[in-house]
């Protein structure tokens, strides 16, 4: 049912990574308003979903716009 939907993700992703523009994808697991400590990981292995606070992805983008921690990358970012 959202093949089509993860195929459209793809290719905007593939576009943005080939820019020249300086980029982070953030892509979020499951949002949700717990308040937990956060890790943001690009090796998925040993990540089987999980959840996050929408405030923790706000700040963390916004740490982004000043940091090049995870500058070309994309990170998930969720709770531990």
């Amino acid at each position: 049912m959202l093949r089509k939907v993860y195929e459209d993700k793809d290719r905007q992703e593939d576009a943005i990574r080939v820019s020249t523009l300086d980029w982070t994808i953030v892509p979020p697991t499951v949002l949700n308003d717990n308040r937990r400590a956060v890790k943001a990981v690009t090796d998925l292995s040993g990540v089987h979903g999980g959840t996050i606070a929408r405030p923790y992805v706000a700040e963390f983008v916004v740490h982004q716009l000043t940091a090049d921690t995870w500058l070309r990358k994309a990170p998930v970012i969720t709770s531990l």
